[in-house]
């Protein structure tokens, strides 16, 4: 059972070759930066939890002093039913203010919660990826490579034996 090659360019075979052994470190160093940058954005959620959480402690100090401020308005106006309208939206904004850095911290939480599945996701993959390149890649690239030294050397015998005479005659 005789198999022939159909290759139409070896100098095609050659620009695969380099493509894959450039292609190879660009990935593993495109895996790191994402390893990079998970890190990264970890340290960030916990930076901005900190962060809120802080704001809310110091929201509701704000809360606070808004409600002493219009209990002691209303204590100075007794009975009246104005004057102190700077003071409710004074506590207004304080509670709003205080609504808001609630908010944050949850969402903060909830991202701290769902962005370990969504890395375990992604490692699967990546480690196989990684796997893939540092093992099956380099393993490629060597057949390969042997096999377009195997067609050059086809290729330079092939060019140098002289042409057979046509009839058979010697």
């Amino acid at each position: 059972m005789s198999q022939s090659a159909q290759v139409q360019s070896l100098d095609a075979l050659k620009a695969l070759h380099a493509a894959l052994a450039r292609y190879g470190p660009e990935a593993l160093e495109a895996l790191g930066a994402a390893e990079m940058e998970i890190r990264r954005v970890f340290d960030y959620l916990h930076d901005q939890l900190k962060h809120w959480q802080r704001q809310v402690e110091r929201r509701h100090e704000e809360v606070n002093r808004a409600r002493a401020d219009l209990a002691h308005a209303r204590g100075l106006r007794q009975g009246e039913r104005s004057g102190y309208v700077e003071q409710e939206i004074a506590l207004r904004k304080a509670q709003n203010r205080l609504r808001e850095a609630e908010e944050k911290v949850a969402i903060v939480k909830r991202w701290l919660v769902h962005l370990p599945q969504a890395i375990n996701e992604y490692e699967g993959p990546a480690r196989r990826l990684a796997g893939l390149l540092d093992a099956d890649l380099k393993q490629g690239l060597a057949v390969l490579e042997n096999k377009i030294a195997l067609l050059e050397a086809y290729m330079a015998v092939s060019t140098a034996e002289p042409p057979a005479p046509p009839g058979g005659i010697s």
